[in-house]
């Protein structure tokens, strides 16, 4: 039996585990860790197309609008199977899954002037994207995605991301955020202690172990305790809409170009905050934000910020879900073309000097480094900050010659 404690365990290709030692072989079993289906395909798409292209002005103003519904059948998922298939997962690859997009495109083109030494072009687009789940495996409501995050909790199946039929991918799932438990919330006890009262829901820890200070969320379906079952939908990734606005102008022989592109009603788990404002994964030696000084204390009774301990058990919640809009001036460039007049001697047919930035400013209420940031792949957990790199700032310059 001691020997079999130091077997190395090798997984084929086949699914199956092999056994053996290096004295020689002293069984061969086999485990089937996942069902084959024969019956797999690729996923088809079904979509309806009404377009609209005008133009006024001598061409001068141009509109194009494009809606469209596209269908995604026959989506790839892991679904559930009966135990009776003796799989230990109970799990298997079956094309199962229908997704539903409706969108709207609009994009408007101008010449706004143009004469000899001076022209101006602008081009405005907009797009609005609406999804929808239409089916998922047999007797399956949702998905939870986004699990082995950088906390354990004590709450079974904790995921901070839901995907329900007949709502969009990817919605972010959590506890509501309901402030700071205060001393009104408790009643003083003899010995100098504070009991949390028997009219107010706790938090996920024990009723004898909440203290002033604490965080707080909301008993959603009223039985005092705070728990998975309180877990709801608390934002969305998807933007309302997105969209860019680009301006070229010319003067002479200098030329400019200006871009902004936005993204309007994503939310975004800042998920830094778990860690640096009040440290959630109970780790005294990381650093916190400097808006935690403002936290809970006996003599500043904040109900934004808990106290230092006070994170409770660790769960996901609206406390850190942020509003993702942004405007950005995303590129900026301005070049110059020396006049011919003085290459003709040289033999050179054009010499362009120019500079170019981007990512060069961000308007946004997010508190994050950047607000165009996912550090999950993959469409089910859109919106998700924690230790993303932001997009630098960036600067290019170049000449361009042609003979």
């Amino acid at each position: 039996m001691s020997d079999f404690a130091y077997l190395p365990q090798l997984q084929l290709t086949n699914n199956q585990y092999w056994y053996s030692t290096g004295n020689g072989p002293l069984g061969i079993g086999a485990v089937m860790v996942s069902s084959g289906n024969a019956n797999l395909r690729w996923e088809t798409n079904e979509q309806t197309n009404i377009g609209l292209d005008m133009a006024f002005l001598k061409n001068r103003l141009t509109l194009t609008v494009d809606a469209y519904i596209r269908t995604t059948k026959d989506l790839l998922l892991d679904a559930a199977l009966p135990y009776a298939h003796g799989i230990e997962s109970a799990k298997g690859f079956k094309n199962v899954g229908q997704l539903q997009n409706k969108g709207l495109e609009i994009a408007v083109s101008g010449v706004i002037a143009d004469s000899k030494n001076f022209s101006w072009n602008s081009s405005f687009n907009i797009s609005f994207n609406n999804n929808k789940i239409q089916s998922l495996a047999e007797g399956q409501q949702s998905i939870l995605s986004g699990s082995g995050t950088f906390f354990n909790t004590t709450y079974s199946g904790l995921f901070p991301y839901i995907s329900v039929i007949g709502r969009p991918l990817g919605e972010m799932y959590g506890l509501v955020f309901d402030g700071v438990y205060q001393y009104s919330d408790f009643d003083a006890m003899p010995n100098g202690t504070y009991l949390l009262k028997p009219d107010v829901p706790t938090n996920g820890a024990a009723r004898n172990a909440i203290r002033p200070g604490d965080i707080r969320y909301k008993d959603l379906n009223g039985d005092l305790q705070v728990n998975n079952q309180d877990y709801t939908i608390i934002g969305s990734g998807l933007p309302k809409h997105t969209g860019g606005f680009s301006n070229d102008f010319r003067y002479r022989n200098f030329d400019l170009n200006i871009l902004l592109q936005w993204s309007y009603g994503n939310d975004i788990i800042n998920a830094n905050r778990y860690v640096f404002e009040g440290g959630i994964v109970n780790n005294p030696n990381l650093n916190q934000f400097a808006t935690y000084a403002n936290r809970w204390t006996p003599t500043n009774p904040s109900n934004t910020l808990f106290r230092a301990g006070g994170m409770g058990n660790a769960a996901y919640s609206s406390r850190v879900i942020e509003d993702g809009s942004y405007l950005k001036l995303r590129t900026v460039s301005l070049g110059y073309n020396v006049p011919a007049s003085l290459l003709k001697r040289a033999k050179i047919k054009n010499v362009r000097i120019y500079g170019a930035a981007q990512n060069i400013y961000t308007w946004t209420k997010y508190s994050g480094m950047d607000p165009e940031v996912n550090g999950r792949p993959g469409n089910l957990t859109p919106g998700f900050d924690y230790a993303v790199y932001p997009h630098s700032l960036s600067y290019v310059t170049g000449l361009n010659v042609t003979f």
